[in-house]
C-alpha cells in the first residue's frame, strides 16, 4: 500500500495534486494524506507518517506532476534494490544546497512550468541511467521510501522549524545510516514553480544544517555551477529531452 503525504495549505493546489496521484495510482491500494496546517515541513511530515498505514510512503510537494507510465510498478520494482527514491540529488554533499557539489555528482532532471507562460524550462543535471544509486542527499520535491527507513530516521522538527533544509537533513541522515538512496531520472516530473533561496528562513535553516552536519560533509571543492535551462513548448517535448539516447 502506498501512503501519499502532502503538506498543503492551498485547497486548489491540493485538489489538483490529489486528483493527479489518484489517477497515477488507480487500481493500486493507496491513501492520500493532507496536512493543511503544518507548523513546519518536518512537523507536518511526522504527523502525516503517524496517520499513514502504507508499507511505502511518498512525500510530495503539492505542485508537481509526473509524465511517466505505470509509476506504481516502476517504484515497486526499484524498491527491491533501493530503500528510498527521489528525482534529484547528489552523490557528494558539500553544503546546505545539494547542487553545490556540481558535476559529476549532481543527478536528476526536472521540467518546470515557465513562470512567463512560454512553455517549460527543463533542468538536466545528469541522467547516466534511469536509476542512479549511491546518493548522499536528495531534494525534497518528491520521495518514495520504505516505511522502515522513515520510522527509523524521522524528521527533525526540533532543529528545522520552517519549510527548508528538512530534505537534506532527512536524506543525508538516511544515507549515513546505510540506507540505499537512488535518484530516478525517468519519472519525468513537471514542477509548477522554480523555488529559490532568498527566504530569510532558508538562511537560518542553512546555518542550523551546517551546525548539525558540517563536519560530516564531503571534503571536495564546491563547484558553484550555473546550470542552464532548456526551453521546450510542450509536455511531450519535456519527456523527449529527458529521454537520452543511451538509455536502453
Amino acid at each position: 500500500m502506498f501512503s501519499i503525504i502532502m503538506c498543503s495549505r492551498d485547497d486548489r493546489r491540493f485538489a489538483t495534486a490529489s486528483a493527479h496521484y489518484a489517477s497515477l495510482f488507480a487500481g493500486v491500494e493507496n491513501e492520500i494524506i493532507r496536512i493543511a496546517d503544518a507548523r513546519s515541513m518536518c512537523e507536518g511530515y511526522n504527523r502525516g507518517v503517524r496517520q499513514s498505514r502504507g508499507d511505502v510512503l511518498i512525500f510530495s510537494h503539492d505542485d508537481v506532476e509526473f509524465l511517466c507510465a505505470n509509476m506504481p510498478a516502476l517504484l515497486t520494482k526499484r524498491l527491491e534494490q533501493f530503500d528510498m527514491l527521489g528525482i534529484a540529488g547528489t552523490t557528494k554533499l558539500v553544503g546546505p544546497r545539494w547542487v553545490q557539489a556540481g558535476l559529476p555528482y549532481t543527478i536528476g532532471q526536472v521540467g518546470h512550468v515557465d513562470p512567463e507562460g512560454n512553455g517549460y524550462l527543463v533542468m538536466i543535471w545528469a541522467a547516466a541511467d534511469r536509476a542512479v544509486g549511491n546518493i548522499a542527499a536528495m531534494d525534497g520535491l518528491f520521495w518514495c521510501a520504505k516505511r522502515e527507513l522513515v520510522e527509523q530516521v524521522g524528521f527533525d522538527e526540533q532543529t528545522f522549524t520552517s519549510f527548508h533544509l528538512y530534505d537534506l537533513d532527512f536524506t543525508f541522515r538516511a544515507s549515513q545510516r546505510g540506507y540505499k538512496l537512488a535518484v530516478c531520472t525517468d519519472l519525468f516530473p513537471i514542477h509548477a514553480s522554480l523555488g529559490g533561496f532568498g527566504d530569510p528562513n532558508w538562511q537560518a535553516s542553512a546555518k542550523a544544517f551546517m551546525n548539525k552536519h558540517g563536519r560530516w560533509l564531503a571534503s571536495i571543492p564546491k563547484r558553484e555551477c550555473t546550470f542552464g535551462w532548456l526551453r521546450v513548448a510542450s509536455r511531450a517535448e519535456c519527456v523527449k529531452v529527458m529521454t537520452p539516447p543511451w538509455w536502453t
